[in-house]
């Protein structure tokens, strides 16, 4: 089971990204090695897909968003990321309704289209030729 599945409920234990460059500061303090958070994973459409979001408690500061590969344990268990696969660039030029030519392309999970629909609602009726 995945804890880290959107709606649940978790503390996560992540690396301080300043650690390992504490010594290039002028005092010295970064804050500590490991910070924890506590939190509902959440996911927002512009995160990158090795982002997880986790609400907090302060409505100005309404969640955080925490690269995955930064992450030590959750819940109190240890947690190793392992980084998907590249997948390889697919890009294919499709016939319009009214015979303009666009390219579809998928890379990296993303899907975009030269089409205007594409442009104005950031989905159109191409994307789904590609799979």
């Amino acid at each position: 089971m995945d804890l880290l599945t959107v709606g649940n409920k978790v503390t996560i234990k992540v690396n301080n990204i300043l650690w390992p460059k504490r010594h290039l500061y002028a005092n010295g303090y970064v804050g500590p090695e490991f910070h924890e958070y506590t939190g509902t994973v959440m996911r927002e459409k512009w995160f990158d897909s090795e982002e997880i979001g986790l609400t907090t408690d302060d409505p100005s500061f309404k969640f955080r968003r925490i690269n995955r590969s930064r992450i030590v344990e959750v819940n109190n268990t240890v947690f190793e990321y392992v980084k998907p696969v590249e997948e390889k660039r697919i890009e294919i030029t499709v016939q319009g309704s009214k015979g303009n030519a666009y390219t579809v392309v998928k890379e990296k999970g993303k899907k975009s289209c030269t089409c205007p629909g594409f442009g104005f609602r950031r989905t159109c009726k191409h994307l789904e030729l590609v799979v």
